[in-house]
């Protein structure tokens, strides 16, 4: 048997060996490629209930609670405004979702309709937060005039 022969029959038993390897590293590679697909999708996913989110909650800080803040005579919101306005939040976020965005939402992250509602109502609470935190017109986010923060 000489060089040749040898490396035929190397060769023909070999083969299936290499080819179920590159066909392992293949698959491998395609569910690395889906899976960094998906957490990109569900990264933008998110980023668009944030944005959508933030935007619904300083519509409503503009026209809705300063108003409130207004009216009342200590300058506070009562318990129950407070349970009207993230109600109002919750459904300005959906609408800018849309219903089919809300499905998806729903789909994506695998959350049934009052928990993706309880979402939302958490990114509103948190954005209300931040709100309060920025410095805006003169006010701290403590509220108190910021010549007057304490610690001024």
């Amino acid at each position: 048997m000489d060089f040749t022969e040898i490396a035929l029959v190397t060769q023909q038993l070999l083969s299936p060996v290499l080819l179920a390897g590159l066909t392992w590293l293949v698959a491998r590679a395609v569910a690395l490629i889906r899976a960094r697909v998906q957490n990109e999708f569900l990264r933008g996913v998110l980023l668009r209930l944030g944005d959508a989110t933030l935007t619904a909650t300083k519509e409503l800080q503009q026209t809705v609670v300063d108003e409130i803040k207004a009216a009342s005579a200590d300058g506070k919101i009562v318990a129950d405004e407070r349970r009207r306005i993230k109600a109002a939040a919750v459904a300005n976020v959906k609408s800018h979702l849309g219903p089919k965005g809300i499905a998806e939402f729903a789909r994506i992250l695998g959350l049934a309709d009052g928990a993706l509602d309880a979402l939302i109502g958490a990114k509103v609470e948190a954005a209300v937060h931040d709100l309060r935190r920025v410095v805006t017109n003169g006010v701290a986010g403590n509220g108190y005039p910021v010549s007057r923060a304490p610690g001024a």
